[in-house]
């Protein structure tokens, strides 16, 4: 399969595009589509193709599972590549993202406000996730209670900070939605790790405060981590957003991303870390995503490639995708497939289950987008409108007293 894995995976695009396009023309979800005219709009589509990309990886590794019996990375180097590349641009595009946002508003960034949003926009869908993984393995498990009450109590209490162990005796209970979560993790230092990086890097205080916040960052690290430390591989990816901050501020190179050449260059050092590099979490892998990361947050679309509807649409429901998309696989492909009777190692058999998985998980992912991630982070916009009303009176009443 090694050389049909860029051909397999552009099918795989073409048809999540068109259940994406076929979706759009419901008026009712088309008018849930971001304009191309937002800040970051490039950005928005970038994030239709990584979660896809992410779910291809899976699917490859699904194919070898039917072989080998093993669940482990896929020995073609684009499969493997295509999922670890779409984990390090999401890890740029949130250190893009916060940290300009960060970098802008100084010490007037309301932290509260971060901290109800991030909250209200991971949890909504995440919260049922962890409800479907529980009745699955119950099911798995003919609905019988194989660990101690306060032990499996404890079990869900780590899967609802992103940790994966194994719930009432399931083995590989995070196999159940291809141990995605993991990333979760790396994202919610980057958001708790913030401040500490703000008063390091932006408002600089007394050598004191820094060594105190690098401390805190060490520490930090070995909480959120818990049983798997955090690596450094990983946590490096957020480096590649940080400096897109500053590249897309200097108009020299916002011109030079946006000309044809900028084009060519982010496609030609994407196109070279997919196919010619073994792995993605290294330095200078890492350092050419992050060139290209920052042409394409400068307001470069690729020809249009990431400005298409279907991609922008699937850019909207990128985090349902993304958190989804194992389950789906695993439903279909690890437990409803080997009972089609189809004899393990039938290429085309198998490429059928994954285009099925495909339509499902497109579908899928649009109507947890509308029905939880949407409302979940209007709910939090609320909240924070209210935190913020509140705070402005009980301000005024101060004023009015002195």
């Amino acid at each position: 399969m090694t050389w049909f894995a860029p051909l397999l995976s552009a099918l795989t695009y073409a048809l999540a595009f068109l259940v994406a396009g076929l979706i759009l023309r419901m008026p009712m979800v088309a008018r849930h589509l971001q304009p191309t005219a937002g800040r970051w709009a490039s950005l928005d589509g970038l994030r239709g193709y990584l979660a896809l990309g992410v779910f291809i990886h899976h699917a490859a590794i699904a194919w070898h599972y039917q072989l080998t019996g093993q669940i482990d990375m896929p020995p073609e180097r684009f499969f493997a590549q295509i999922g670890q590349v779409g984990v390090a641009l999401f890890f740029m595009i949130t250190g893009f993202l916060f940290w300009d946002r960060l970098s802008r508003q100084g010490r007037s960034f309301d932290w509260r406000a971060f901290a109800v949003s991030r909250a209200f926009r991971l949890y909504p869908l995440y919260l049922p996730l962890v409800v479907a993984v529980l009745v699955t393995v119950f099911y798995l498990q003919h609905w019988s209670l194989r660990s101690e009450p306060s032990r499996l109590l404890g079990q869900v209490a780590q899967w609802l900070i992103f940790h994966r162990p194994d719930i009432n005796g399931t083995s590989g209970t995070g196999n159940l939605i291809s141990n995605v979560t993991w990333t979760l993790l790396y994202e919610l230092y980057f958001y708790l790790a913030l401040p500490l990086l703000g008063l390091i890097f932006l408002y600089r205080g007394k050598l004191r405060t820094t060594l105190c916040c690098l401390v805190g960052l060490y520490v930090l690290a070995q909480v959120v981590g818990l049983e798997h430390a955090l690596k450094k591989k990983y946590l490096m990816s957020f480096l590649g957003g940080i400096a897109a901050v500053y590249w897309v501020r200097r108009p020299a190179l916002l011109d030079w991303s946006r000309s044809r050449a900028g084009t060519w260059t982010a496609a030609a050092l994407l196109l070279i870390v997919l196919t010619l590099f073994n792995k993605t979490f290294a330095t200078f892998p890492l350092l050419l995503l992050s060139l290209a990361f920052c042409i394409i947050a400068s307001g470069n679309d690729l020809r249009g490639a990431l400005s298409l509807r279907s991609a922008r649409w699937l850019g909207e429901v990128s985090y349902s995708t993304y958190l989804l998309h194992g389950f789906v696989l695993w439903w279909l492909v690890y437990r409803l497939y080997p009972q089609s009777g189809f004899a393990a190692g039938q290429p085309w058999p198998f490429v059928g289950v994954i285009a099925l998985s495909c339509v499902v998980l497109v579908v899928l992912s649009s109507l947890t987008f509308l029905w939880l991630e949407k409302p979940g982070i209007a709910l939090g916009k609320r909240l924070i409108g209210r935190s913020r009303a509140a705070r402005a009176g009980t301000a005024v009443e101060s004023v009015e007293r002195v």
